[in-house]
């Protein structure tokens, strides 16, 4: 198709020689030169160019070959610079589209980020408030078993301190019985002792009746500060 382009480019020119039709040199011109595909083309159309604009400078301004090829130029340019404005704007768009992507994309994991945390937040909350629940009521036990200790101790220790001073007045009772005197040369003799141990003190009275020569009879009884009687009674017989 070019070849085709070419000569018919030739002929233009040729027919511009002959009847002296400056005005479309220029279009034939430039077409002979855009599609020459071989140097003895491009030659061939230049001799063609050269010859043409030797008859025709006496009568009109012919474009100088650095004019044309300038035109040329110009119109490369022009066709260059809308496909790289197209490519700049495609650039331009791919970039928007990407940042568009990636900015909802962080949106998005902000977003799931966000959830998480909320919802870590409240099972973290709800761990929370579910420990000091078992902390209160736990502590609560705690309290009440260490009230329930310290009553049944205190009761305890009033028990074993009742039974010491019980224990040490008993003692001061056996003590006190055991010391009262009695005459042995009468029939009938009476008498008190006292006794005290530690926290105990008693006080006791006693008495001693000879029946026979050979058999006496002998009780005693004490008071002591636990409030509480102490009884003895004996019988002796010898032979």
């Amino acid at each position: 198709m070019k070849k085709t382009l070419l000569a018919s480019s030739m002929a233009v020119l040729a027919l511009s020689h002959s009847a002296q039709a400056a005005p479309l040199f220029p279009s034939a011109t430039e077409v002979a030169f855009d599609v020459a595909e071989s140097l003895a083309e491009f030659q061939k159309a230049a001799e063609l160019f050269k010859h043409y604009r030797a008859e025709q400078a006496k009568n009109i301004e012919i474009p100088t070959l650095e004019e044309l090829v300038y035109q040329q130029l110009i119109k490369q340019d022009k066709k260059v610079t809308p496909t790289i404005t197209e490519i700049d704007e495609k650039i331009q768009q791919s970039i928007n589209i990407n940042n568009d992507y990636i900015d909802n994309r962080l949106i998005e994991h902000h977003r799931d980020l966000d959830n998480k945390l909320e919802l870590l937040d409240s099972q973290h909350s709800t761990i929370q408030a579910e420990n000091q629940n078992r902390f209160a009521h736990f502590q609560q036990n705690l309290d009440n078993t260490q009230a329930f200790n310290k009553v049944r101790f205190t009761q305890l220790d009033k028990k074993i301190t009742k039974m010491e001073k019980q224990a040490n007045s008993g003692i001061a009772s056996v003590a006190a019985m055991s010391n009262i005197p009695y005459s042995l040369n009468t029939r009938f003799s009476a008498g008190i002792g006292l006794g005290h141990y530690r926290n105990g003190n008693a006080i006791a009275a006693g008495a001693q009746y000879q029946l026979k020569k050979d058999l006496n009879l002998r009780s005693s009884i004490a008071w002591n500060n636990a409030d509480s009687a102490v009884v003895g009674a004996g019988i002796a017989i010898g032979w």
